[in-house]
This record gives structure tokens, sequence and C-alpha cells, in this order.
């Protein structure tokens, strides 16, 4: 029988962000993780979306839980808060 290995638990910094896209504005937050320092690092990688939780919109009556956005759709991004945490 295999062993279980010990999980480990992933760095990542947490950031609050508005986030400009071609049709709306958003407020959320997002996960780098540790091994990307900068925003850019993120924007500039293989995938084609940026998740983002806790979104706020003036076009949502009520905050969403998650929402992913087409980075190709991003016009602009503003860091609000940035925070270092390690996921559970």
């Amino acid at each position: 029988m295999k062993k279980k290995k010990k999980e480990e638990r992933i760095p990542y910094r947490q950031v609050r962000a508005w986030v400009k896209t071609v049709g709306s504005a958003y407020t959320g937050t997002i996960y780098l993780p540790a091994d990307q320092t900068r925003f850019s690092d993120v924007m500039n990688d293989e995938r084609k979306f940026i998740s983002l939780t806790d979104v706020e919109s003036k076009d949502f009556a009520a905050p969403k839980p998650y929402l992913a956005i087409n980075k190709d759709l991003i016009e602009l991004v503003e860091i609000l808060e940035s925070d270092t945490h390690e996921l559970k």
C-alpha cells in the first residue's frame, strides 16, 4: 500500500484589484502564486483567464463568489491591496 504524502501548503499572494474590461469593471480578489512576484507575471503566463473571488461590479445586484475574466478583454488593472498568505 502506498503511503500518502503529507499535504504541502502552497504559498500565494492575495491581491485585491480593480479590473476594467472592454464592457465593464470589477473589483475582486486574485490569488497569485508566490513564485510569480508581479501581477504582470500572471497576465503574461499561458492561461487565458484570470480568476477573481468576492467580485463586485455595478453590473451585479449582489457580489459574486467567483468570476473568470478573459485576459484578452482586460484593458486596465489597479492593485488596491496586497497581502501574503499560505493556501489552506
